[in-house]
């Protein structure tokens, strides 16, 4: 399982505080992802880098159709059909509060809108082609078989 960091610009960029990795513009992972697949890469996981993405308190763009999880996810599935594709599912990333779910008025964590947000992203990105949607929340609940 291969971690990958796509976001939407036209170059790759060192992660220096994840030695090794780096951020995948979207139309770099064809060229990365060619010589891997080649040596008998199986997977992938995608940690989606919203860096041009207008944040807000839901995590709208989490599941907007150019996010950069969704972009990859479709690239993937075309160009390597054989790889499986996790993607991280998870709200913090995208919100402006950085937080893994949606706040009340008064500044805590509301639980229940927070567990259908997160559901709704998980459908988006298995919509998108994801073999694995990969809670990395930490909401209560998150993942019951009955919300999905």
């Amino acid at each position: 399982l291969h971690t990958l960091f796509p976001y939407t610009t036209l170059f790759r960029s060192v992660i220096h505080s994840l030695p090794g990795q780096k951020r995948w513009g979207i139309n770099k992972l064809h060229g990365f992802l060619a010589p891997l697949v080649a040596k008998g890469l199986k997977s992938v996981i995608l940690f989606g880098v919203p860096l041009h993405m207008t944040k807000d308190s839901r995590g709208s763009p989490a599941d907007h159709p150019d996010t950069p999880v969704i972009l990859a996810t479709q690239l993937i599935r075309k160009e390597f059909p054989e790889l499986v594709i996790a993607c991280d599912v998870c709200l913090c990333e995208y919100t402006d509060h950085g937080h893994c779910g949606e706040m009340r008025g008064d500044g805590t964590i509301d639980n229940g809108v927070s567990v259908v947000r997160i559901a709704q992203v998980a459908l988006a990105y298995a919509k998108a082609g994801a073999h694995i949607v990969a809670p990395s929340d930490m909401m209560d609940g998150a993942f019951d078989p009955g919300r999905l």
